[in-house]
């Protein structure tokens, strides 16, 4: 018996190109394969924006970096000592930016932990102007944009819980008042108490 696709044999291995649905196979896979890097290259360019974070070099001892200028800088780092007693490298970060949000805040988080060696940032992002700004309509939470975030070097040694407690439950009233200070002096007590040493 011959096979329909060749001059052989059926299962035979006579000489010549084989030819028929094993080399069709082969074809669809380099099609599938093509198609696979394509969508590889076309999503990776739609990634995530680049921080608008302006992060210099950390100076010795710097635990605060200010931009958003809300923050009485001693006080906080006072409460960051809690943090250090615990063994942990605690930074406080504040900025505005037009792209200000959970995603930016945790970006600038992830950055910091990275530049500056940090184990834990506690960030607040916030649109050019809205970490004073009053809320013209309750009803509308885009009436100003501004974000509380904990990025820890450590997700395990910084539980998702806790986090997630203190940026959704605790923060979100006291940032209602437009008080940065209280808001990451609360963070750092409350990382403190719910966290072990290192």
């Amino acid at each position: 018996m011959r096979s329909p696709w060749s001059d052989r044999p059926a299962g035979g291995r006579a000489g010549g190109h084989r030819r028929g649905a094993r080399a069709g196979r082969g074809r669809r896979g380099g099609g599938a394969l093509l198609a696979a890097v394509l969508a590889a290259v076309l999503l990776g360019g739609c990634g995530e924006p680049p921080v608008d974070l302006d992060l210099p070099p950390r100076a010795e001892g710097q635990t605060v970096l200010d931009h958003g200028d809300v923050l009485d800088d001693a006080a906080v780092d006072a409460a960051l000592g809690g943090l250090r007693d615990l063994g942990y490298d605690a930074v406080a970060v504040t900025y505005e930016t037009e792209q200000a949000g959970r995603g930016e805040a945790a970006r600038a988080g992830r950055l910091v932990v990275e530049r500056w060696g940090a184990d834990l940032v506690l960030v607040a992002v916030a649109r050019p102007g809205d970490f004073t700004s009053e809320v013209v309509d309750p009803e509308d939470p885009a009436a100003r944009e501004r974000f509380f975030g904990i990025e820890p070097a450590d997700t395990f040694a910084v539980p998702g819980d806790l986090r997630e407690e203190i940026v959704e439950v605790t923060i979100p009233p006291i940032a209602a008042g437009n008080d940065w200070d209280a808001v990451f002096t609360t963070a750092a007590a409350d990382l403190a108490e719910g966290l072990a040493p290192r």
